[in-house]
């Protein structure tokens, strides 16, 4: 078991700085890509009781220009963060700060982006973890990209009015305020910029591109509006092991964490 001590790292990619957070530990690493508009610090909860109830270690990246990364000045796509990514976790296997012995695990916009790691460089990694995927095909992505909301800020304290609620006032019962600070904290980060992550997640063509991949896949299913294109996108992955949590009500790396850690301590150990 680990003291459970972080620590923190940039390393160079094509498109800038990426920050990252290493829990380590003497197993296996657990790559963890977060949900946009949030960092890394996403996974915090998750990553404390994974190093102090397993032999696991876990690595969370900040995707470019989302919490402590590079910024960016337009919209990139889901390959774009894969190629960071990859480029980021070859460095850090060089400099011998992780070893090769890599899972992903992703969520929501996670998913994708590990999905498309799978598919760039498929001896890189072990395993991929898709709790929840936001599968959608073209027309629905259409309809989603026209409709993307982005926010515009001013002087009236209203503006963040939106984010707040969703963050911290509507926080699901049982969350801590501390954790909805810190998303909230994510969002502010990004602010105006935090849509580029759903505009690359509505152009990726997950219908082409998860048949691409053959990696083992665990897809860990929730109540959410992700339920149905969650079970969609496991009918076309060649190598699929689904399940389905239970009684989610949302925020489940808060709520939820040891049952997601049960079941991928069952999906990488065996």
């Amino acid at each position: 078991m680990t003291n459970n001590t972080s620590r923190r790292f940039y390393v160079d990619t094509s498109l800038g700085q990426m920050h990252g957070q290493i829990y380590p530990n003497k197993g296996q690493t657990i790559v963890c890509l977060h949900p946009m508009p949030y960092s890394g610090r996403y996974y915090e909860t998750f990553c404390k009781t994974l190093t102090e109830t397993t032999s696991f270690s876990s690595l969370c990246l900040d995707m470019i220009g989302y919490g402590q990364s590079a910024s960016i000045n337009n919209p990139i796509s889901i390959q774009d963060y894969a190629r960071s990514v990859i480029e980021a976790l070859d460095q850090l296997i060089s400099d011998k700060f992780i070893n090769k012995d890599i899972s992903l695990l992703g969520f929501h916009t996670g998913s994708a982006i590990a999905n498309e790691i799978a598919v760039m460089e498929p001896k890189m990694i072990n395993k991929l973890i898709f709790v929840t995927y936001p599968y959608f095909e073209a027309s629905d992505r259409k309809e989603r990209l026209d409709s993307i909301g982005k926010t515009v800020l001013d002087e009236n304290i209203e503006s963040l009015r939106s984010m707040w609620d969703f963050s911290v006032a509507n926080r699901a019962e049982g969350v801590l305020l501390e954790r909805a600070l810190s998303n909230f904290t994510d969002q502010l980060q990004s602010t105006t910029k935090g849509w580029f992550g759903f505009d690359s997640m509505f152009n990726y063509p997950s219908e082409e591109r998860l048949l691409l991949q053959k990696k083992p896949t665990l897809i860990l299913n929730d109540q959410s509006s992700l339920t149905e294109p969650t079970s969609q996108a496991n009918e076309i992955i060649q190598d699929s092991h689904y399940l389905e949590l239970e009684n989610t009500k949302g925020a489940i790396f808060e709520l939820n964490t040891d049952q997601i850690i049960h079941h991928i301590s069952e999906f990488l150990l065996t």
